[in-house]
């Protein structure tokens, strides 16, 4: 006697990659939307946004936003003096930019180089950015965090001695 057994086939790893592939290309093109939008409107910000000593200004009218760090403690935090470096650069004006904050041209250039990274990440979206594109990114990235970092250990010493 024969047993007819009823199988279903269930799916395997393999067969559940191409799907969760797809899954993790839909979430790598929001992520890179989203860093795009940030930068892109921190980019434009700084066009309309006018720098000076007290903080910024938007037509006139004063920025509310200040670093809480600063209100609340007197310390400046490590990107104190960004927004404001930001906006001079925009402006033309390097040598305020630096009097804001020392790395403001390099944190500029990263925001500015994120824009093109940004798109070709989303237009090559069925396919993965380089292992070496990404690679590099995330070595300027890092690089960029550590100088930061730095900078503020730097500043904080100033205000020690």
């Amino acid at each position: 006697m024969s047993q007819v057994c009823d199988t279903t086939i269930l799916p395997t790893r393999r067969s559940l990659a191409p799907v969760a592939g797809v899954a993790a290309q839909g979430h790598e093109v929001v992520y890179h939307t989203v860093v795009l939008s940030m930068c892109a409107a921190a980019l434009a910000l700084s066009l309309v946004l006018k720098p000076d000593a007290e903080g910024l200004s938007l037509w006139g009218y004063r920025w509310p936003w200040h670093c809480w760090l600063h209100d609340a403690f007197g310390i400046k935090c490590a990107l104190c003096g960004l927004s404001r470096s930001f906006s001079s650069l925009a402006h033309g004006d390097i040598a305020a930019s630096l009097r804001f904050h020392r790395l403001g041209p390099v944190v500029f250039a990263l925001f500015c180089l994120q824009v093109p990274y940004r798109l070709y990440a989303i237009a090559i979206r069925p396919r993965r950015i380089g292992a070496r594109w990404a690679r590099l990114h995330v070595a300027l990235v890092l690089l960029v965090g550590v100088a930061l970092f730095a900078n503020w250990l730097l500043t904080l010493g100033e205000l020690i001695a």
